[in-house]
């Protein structure tokens, strides 16, 4: 089972080609950090660009990209 991070449209882009999203109350983001964001059956491995006046802006990234940024598993 995957768990979302961020719910997002992975279809809404802003003018920089980025994802965005309202930023999640009760996670903690940071640039440069890594989550997953989308919907259940439509999501993907992001990379946080920026967090600004409750958004957050992301691109989509490899879960092999994902993998240099640290463990993937969540513990039960």
């Amino acid at each position: 089972m995957v768990y979302i991070d961020i719910d997002a449209d992975l279809n809404l882009v802003d003018d920089e080609d980025r994802n965005v999203a309202r930023l999640p109350e009760r996670r903690r983001f940071q640039p440069g950090g890594v989550a997953v964001a989308g919907r259940p059956g439509f999501w993907s491995w992001v990379l946080i660009d920026e967090i600004a006046d409750g958004s957050v802006y992301f691109h989509q990234i490899s879960g092999r990209e994902a993998a240099t940024h640290g463990d993937l598993t969540a513990s039960a």
